[in-house]
């Protein structure tokens, strides 16, 4: 298919010696023209490959605006024809983008070079620009943000749009500082944010930080960075995808508090929030390795409250279960961090005393134990009192086991609800 070529050329001799080239040449010349007007309204209806323009010209327009127009209007590419290399009128022509020159008179090898490289050059162009509206279209219609920076940061390639998604503010505030979106990011992530970028990675990062945007709400983004190499394997550019991941931190934040409910209501009583029989047991556990690496000791105490079933037949379950929620809080607030009280079941509780010397600090304990739950206390609007039976079993000297401290303090606990309640026991007492 052969090339197909727009004269414009106001001399007709030169025209009409042109255009008999041209087509020795092997070119279709589609017309002739020798005004800019003529030559735009041409180009439009013509659709020419290529426009070879005189720069001066009849009527009002020149050629330098005749090409100038067609380039906008029609993206034809346009050689200029001239016998004038003036310094003046090639800055005019430079403004009109030019495929090339071509001067007078014409030499068929300048005719040849000129065109093909005129059409060489616009095929190259275009292809950049369908590459760069490619882009353009993936990287405006896709949420991330995209961006491309030097490699010091201090000046801004290109952002996507999603940047005033995510960030709540103006790309040109962006293009004018780059570092400016530091400004949006959470106070507490800004250190870690400006040293990583002072590092001037040579190998990708990735980056979590939080973004305020102006209305104060406050999104995660993951930031993944890459650096760019020239040829010679020199950093002389970074760029980035920055992708809104609040939605999957959300997520995160959810199930890591569900899996604590979860583990809360495993391990611990639902009414008074005390460990429950099966963390006690782990606890007890632990304390006895510790113990028997240590050479320690250590108290287990098993307690039933007195007069708690009457309670709860005669002012309800309700009631009863705020007794149990109070006795709960009483035990919790007696110990020491180190010590572990649990609700075992029903009106049972139990407690591990770690790091004891003996008897004497077990009885010092239940005791206290004692006097707490003996303690008045209001349900109800009513005024109520109830005791407790404690047994106890220490180690060494009664078991050297989780199960056998537990039942041997039971079966103390035992003891001193035939004696009478109220009291405590060690087991073999």
């Amino acid at each position: 298919m052969k090339i197909k070529l727009l004269v414009v050329e106001d001399e007709a001799f030169i025209a009409l010696e042109l255009k008999t080239r041209l087509q020795q040449m092997g070119y279709e010349v589609c017309a002739v023209v020798s005004r800019g007007d003529i030559a735009i309204e041409c180009a439009g209806t013509l659709n020419p490959d290529l426009v070879l323009m005189d720069i001066c010209l009849n009527g009002e327009k020149s050629g330098i605006e005749a090409a100038r127009e067609i380039r906008r209007k029609f993206r034809i590419p346009v050689v200029f024809l001239t016998s004038h290399a003036d310094e003046d009128t090639v800055e005019q022509v430079k403004r009109s983008d030019p495929c090339g020159y071509i001067l007078k008179p014409f030499q068929e090898r300048d005719l040849r070079i000129g065109i093909e490289v005129a059409l060489h050059k616009d095929t190259i162009e275009r292809r950049v620009q369908e590459s760069e509206e490619k882009f353009r279209l993936v990287t405006e219609s896709i949420d991330d943000v995209f961006w491309l920076s030097s490699a010091d940061f201090k000046e801004l390639l290109y952002v996507s749009p999603a940047y005033e998604k995510i960030w709540g503010r103006k790309r040109e505030e962006l293009y004018r500082a780059p570092l400016s979106f530091v400004e949006g990011i959470h106070p507490d992530d800004r250190h870690m944010v400006r040293s990583r970028m002072e590092s001037l990675s040579l190998e990708s990062q990735q980056l979590e930080y939080r973004v305020i945007r102006p209305d104060n709400s406050i999104s995660w983004v993951r930031d993944r960075r890459f650096p760019v190499f020239d040829h010679q394997g020199n950093l002389y550019r970074m760029a980035g995808v920055t992708t809104d991941i609040t939605e999957q931190k959300n997520a995160q934040q959810q199930l890591l508090i569900l899996n604590r409910k979860l583990q809360q209501q495993a391990t611990h009583d639902a009414l008074t929030g005390l460990p429950n029989r099966r963390l006690l047991i782990d606890r007890l556990e632990q304390a006895l390795a510790q113990a028997q690496r240590n050479g320690g000791h250590l108290a287990m105490m098993f307690i039933d409250l007195d007069g708690f079933k009457a309670i709860n037949d005669c002012m309800g379950h309700t009631a009863g279960d705020e007794v149990l929620e109070i006795i709960g809080r009483r035990l919790g607030h007696l110990l020491r961090a180190a010590d572990t009280a649990a609700r075992l079941g029903g009106d049972e509780f139990g407690l591990v005393l770690t790091r004891i010397k003996g008897k004497k600090d077990a009885r010092l304990v239940a005791k206290k134990v004692l006097e707490a739950i003996s303690a008045p206390f209001i349900v109800r609007g009513e005024r109520c009192t109830i005791g407790a039976s404690i047994g106890i079993s220490l180690y060494p000297e009664h078991g050297v086991s989780a199960d056998e401290l537990i039942s041997r303090a039971d079966t103390a606990m035992y003891k001193v609800k035939h004696a009478g309640k109220g009291a405590f026991a060690f087991y073999l007492e």
